[in-house]
């Protein structure tokens, strides 16, 4: 049985949207901002499951998800997500503004990130800034 998660009339799987019918355009709503949630919110999971099961389970864990994404990307998820807390992590910046400041102390993570967000900034403006603050 291949995994789908159904929202309404759409079903979402690991491939494709399959759509019931003729939903009205109000319907289309709720799970378009569910997939873009999902885009956005699932590099944090992958991060906090790596480290929670590395925790849990030690060296044995890291092998779950081998073939499935490259190490490379896994341990840049897990180190960004053991590096800015979730109490610093800011929904409306993207993943890769919160890498930028991954390297600093959490004091200046929760300070870049939050005038980021009230500025508008980009993930390589962020990137820029970082880079003048860090140690």
């Amino acid at each position: 049985m291949k995994p789908s998660i159904a929202l309404g009339k759409f079903e979402f799987t690991p491939v494709s949207i399959k759509i019931s019918g003729r939903p009205a355009v109000e319907e289309w709503a709720a799970p378009l901002r569910f997939a873009l949630w999902c885009q956005r919110a699932s590099p944090w999971w992958i991060g906090d499951l790596l480290n929670a099961g590395d925790e849990a389970f030690g060296e044995m864990f890291s092998q779950v998800c081998e073939g499935e994404i490259s190490g490379d990307m896994l341990q840049r998820y897990e180190s960004v997500a053991r590096r800015v807390p979730a109490e610093v992590r800011r929904p409306n910046l993207s993943w890769s503004a919160h890498a930028a400041v991954a390297r600093l102390p959490i004091e200046q993570q929760r300070r870049l990130l939050l005038q980021a967000e009230e500025e508008g900034w980009s993930s390589e403006v962020l990137r820029k800034k970082a880079r003048q603050v860090a140690p």
